[in-house]
């Protein structure tokens, strides 16, 4: 179900934080997403992942910029009956990189990246699995692919780059 702003009681607030582009246009991620294409690369290699299986793999994810979030606002300042309180476009702190410089940690911090991608991305690259989540490979593939991303990110630790988005939406108007 979609949100209507006119949902929402007059002058009430719609807070939303979401993945944005940095200032140079970046997703971010960049350094967990190369070690993850690396390993899928080289579960191909080690024929773990078929090369199709590996073309089908997606993360439907997309990051906007300041002008994206401005878009549907445009050009009266209204949309949905929402006008835009406020917008911070933003870089989020690595705590997983805090960590690893208080304790140097490289083995922790590789660990804790790839648990983080282990539960929020590789259910949907298993997906992509010929026999889908349930294909007897998805096991390992999993496994391997958390083992293969923790090495690859501990071998040269490197903060990530995270670009959010803080919007306040609110509804002007009566009651």
């Amino acid at each position: 179900m979609a949100f209507r702003g006119r949902e929402l009681c007059p002058d009430g607030r719609l807070v939303v934080l979401t993945m944005a582009l940095d200032e140079d246009g970046e997703f971010g991620y960049r350094t967990l997403n190369d070690a993850m294409y690396t390993v899928l690369n080289d579960q191909v290699s080690d024929g773990l992942l078929h090369r199709d299986e590996l073309r089908r793999m997606a993360i439907p994810a997309f990051a906007r910029d300041e002008k994206d979030f401005l878009a549907p606002f445009s050009p009266k300042g209204r949309f949905e009956g929402l006008t835009i309180e406020h917008l911070e476009i933003f870089n989020a702190d690595d705590r997983f990189w805090a960590r690893f410089q208080s304790d140097g940690d490289a083995e922790a911090f590789g660990a804790q990246w790839a648990a983080f991608a282990r539960a929020a991305l590789f259910p949907t690259l298993a997906a992509a699995l010929n026999g889908g989540i349930g294909d007897p490979r998805a096991t390992d593939f999993i496994q391997q692919l958390e083992a293969g991303v923790a090495q690859r990110l501990s071998s040269a630790p490197e903060p990530m780059r995270i670009p959010l988005a803080c919007l306040v939406l609110i509804k002007r108007g009566s009651r």
